[in-house]
């Protein structure tokens, strides 16, 4: 594997005898957290190279993990969600001694009716989640598949359903296959679901010393593809924005920093520490299941407009990324 250095920064990671899989990036980070998990020398080797290069790494990942889990808290408490999906990297695991809206974002509503867990990435080692809810390995372009899967279809969408998507927008390098995956699951949600959406960025970067911190930035994005064997394309705030359309958006009516996305004070950081935009988008519609009088508790959806989507347009249907 052949790379190029940036002055300033550490030498990339290359391909010797010590390689990493397409999991070093989650067990990296993980490792960085003080996770339990086992980490391999190529992936403490990673880690090192990726907080060197971007020191506020860490408090990255602190600050959009907040957003999320306390995105679960406000879908529950304002909303009335109790129907829970998360798309992520890999597995969560709990941040020992870290704040519990730090902690595993299926811990913020303990009387969730039912929360699923999907890992975009596979293969990273771990059987899993340590909460014990259901959990299955997706591609998130592959959604079509992925929304006749049990794990979903055993959820009551007579109800609403809250999505949390935490960060796989760079994992996936097509925008258009992100889009499709986006507007399917939007599609197939019922009326009152929301979805809180984190997407590393562009964007955010200080204007003193921006070329320093652009250089760093696209530095540890080339780490990670060279860590998953695929482009690590991170986005800008218009076309993270556009990921959500048509649904209007939440309290905030475009992305903002993840650490001020919630606007009481708890991250008074650079927004450039925040390394994502967070956004969260409402369902247009309200549920009004009293005149419905088909409506079974845990039963087949209403209406052939509820349905999984059979077509789609373009070769993003076979999830081509």
């Amino acid at each position: 594997m052949t790379t190029t250095d940036t002055p300033g920064l550490p030498t990339p990671l290359v391909d010797s005898g010590d390689r990493v899989n397409a999991a070093a990036a989650v067990r990296a980070m993980r490792w960085l957290m003080g996770e339990p998990g086992h980490a391999l020398p190529g992936d403490r080797a990673l880690a090192m190279r990726l907080r060197n290069a971007l020191p506020w790494a860490v408090r990255s990942l602190e600050l959009q993990r907040q957003f999320l889990f306390r995105s679960t808290e406000l879908f529950r408490r304002r909303l009335g969600i109790d129907q829970f999906i998360t798309f992520s990297a890999g597995p969560y695991r709990p941040w020992p001694g870290l704040a519990a809206d730090l902690q595993l974002p299926c811990t913020a509503v303990p009387d969730a009716a039912a929360f699923v867990h999907v890992n975009v990435l596979t293969a990273t080692g771990e059987s899993g989640h340590p909460c014990g809810h259901r959990h299955t390995d997706a591609r998130f372009t592959k959604m079509l598949p992925l929304l006749r899967h049990p794990a979903l279809t055993e959820l009551d969408r007579h109800r609403p359903i809250g999505v949390l998507v935490d960060d796989i927008g760079p994992l996936t390098a097509s925008t258009a296959d992100l889009q499709f995956g986006l507007d399917r699951l939007r599609e197939w949600l019922p009326p009152g679901s929301a979805i809180a959406l984190v997407h590393s960025t562009t964007g955010l970067l200080p204007t003193a010393g921006r070329a320093a911190v652009e250089a760093r930035r696209d530095f540890a994005a080339r780490l990670v593809t060279q860590a998953t064997g695929r482009p690590y394309r991170l986005r800008s705030r218009a076309e993270i924005a556009q990921l959500l359309k048509p649904w209007p958006p939440g309290n905030l009516d475009q992305p903002v920093a993840a650490g001020n996305f919630f606007s009481d004070g708890l991250a008074q950081l650079p927004d450039h520490h925040s390394g994502a935009y967070a956004v969260m988008a409402l369902h247009s519609l309200h549920p009004d299941y009293a005149k419905d009088p088909n409506y079974t508790p845990g039963g087949p959806t209403r209406g052939a407009e509820r349905s999984v989507p059979e077509q789609g347009t373009g070769g993003e249907q076979a999830g081509a990324s």
